[in-house]
């Protein structure tokens, strides 16, 4: 499973911190689900800044053909990420 993780600074600006294959090398995590529950226990912002990428994203993502097309992608899984996030926290 692939998962961005961001940042949200105090004015709203995001910032991509990295793309992380999250699927356990003896394929005992294949949907991430394990690193997920770790990297939520391990940084202080409970998993807000990270968001899993669907497979169907995926599929978008590697057919990109050029940079600004898979910013586009990248930026609707992480605004709908946050989205969801922040709804559910309210």
């Amino acid at each position: 499973m692939l998962f961005i993780e961001y940042d949200v600074d105090h004015d709203g600006l995001i910032e991509l911190v990295a793309l992380v294959n999250a699927i356990e090398n003896e394929g005992l995590d294949p949907d991430g689900d394990a690193w997920l529950a770790w990297r939520r226990n391990e940084f202080e912002d409970d998993g807000m800044g990270c968001a899993p990428v669907a497979p169907e994203d995926l599929v978008r993502m590697e057919a990109a053909q050029d940079p600004d097309a898979l910013r586009s992608i990248v930026e609707g899984i992480i605004m709908a990420d946050r989205s969801t996030k922040e709804g559910a926290r309210s």
